[in-house]
C-alpha cells in the first residue's frame, strides 16, 4: 500500500507541475487531485510546488487515517463512528439500486411524499430481514435475497375442470427465508380457490 501511495503521489505531483506552467488552469478553490500540491504565495497570484503538504502526506504511505474534528475522542470510537458511516452509505446505495428510489416519475407532494414511505418501508424490511439472516449465519446481499424470493412462482394449469397452481422449482435460499420468518412454505399443488384465500 505505501508503494502504491507513493506512485499515485508521484503521478499527482507531475499534474501539479504541469499546472504550475501554465497557471490559468489552477483554481485556488479546488484543492482536489494534483491541485492540493499547489500553494499561492504573497500577493495571491503567484503558485509554487506545496512541499509541506507533500511531505505531510508523504507521512501516511501506507497507512489509512481517519480524520475527525472531535478532540477528546478515543480511536476506537472514531472507527466506530467511521463504520456506522460506511452503513449510512450503503443503505442508500441500497435504496437508489435494488429499491429503486429514482427517479420518481410523480410530482404532487402527496405521491412523492408516499412514494417514500412505500420505499422506506421496504428499505426497512430488507435491513430486517437481513439482519435476521446474518442472526442465522447465512450471508445474503439483497440482490440475492430478492432474486431467491422472485423464484418462489407456481404454474397455473387446469385438470378436471379444477385449477390448481403447481410450485415450481425456487432457490434453496428462499426456503431459508420463509423458514426464518416461520412463514409456511406452500405446497406443491394447491387449488387456485385455495390460495385466493
Amino acid at each position: 500500500m505505501a508503494k502504491k501511495d507513493k506512485i499515485d503521489r508521484d503521478r499527482a505531483i507531475e499534474k501539479a507541475q504541469a499546472l504550475l506552467e501554465n497557471f490559468s488552469k489552477i483554481k485556488a478553490s479546488n484543492k482536489k487531485g494534483a491541485k492540493k500540491y499547489i500553494a499561492q504565495q504573497g500577493d495571491n497570484i503567484n503558485y509554487i510546488l506545496d512541499t509541506d503538504a507533500i511531505d505531510n502526506d508523504e507521512k501516511f504511505d501506507g497507512y489509512y487515517a481517519i480524520a475527525t474534528n472531535k478532540e477528546n475522542i478515543v480511536a476506537e470510537d472514531a472507527i466506530s463512528a467511521y463504520h456506522n458511516l460506511y452503513k449510512i452509505e450503503h443503505s442508500f446505495r441500497l435504496m437508489k439500486s435494488n429499491l429503486e428510489v429514482q427517479p420518481i416519475f410523480v410530482w404532487t407532494p402527496k405521491r412523492i411524499n408516499g412514494h417514500f414511505v412505500i420505499c422506506f418501508l421496504a428499505f426497512l424490511l430488507a435491513r430486517h430481514l437481513e439482519y435476521k439472516l446474518a442472526k442465522n449465519e447465512i450471508a445474503a446481499s439483497a440482490d440475492k435475497v430478492r432474486d431467491a424470493l422472485n423464484s418462489l412462482n407456481f404454474a397455473k394449469v387446469s385438470l378436471g375442470g379444477s385449477l390448481y397452481n403447481i410450485k415450481t422449482k425456487a432457490e434453496d435460499l428462499a426456503y431459508k427465508i420463509l423458514r426464518i420468518l416461520k412463514i409456511p412454505s406452500p405446497k406443491n399443488i394447491t387449488p387456485v380457490e385455495e390460495l385466493n384465500i
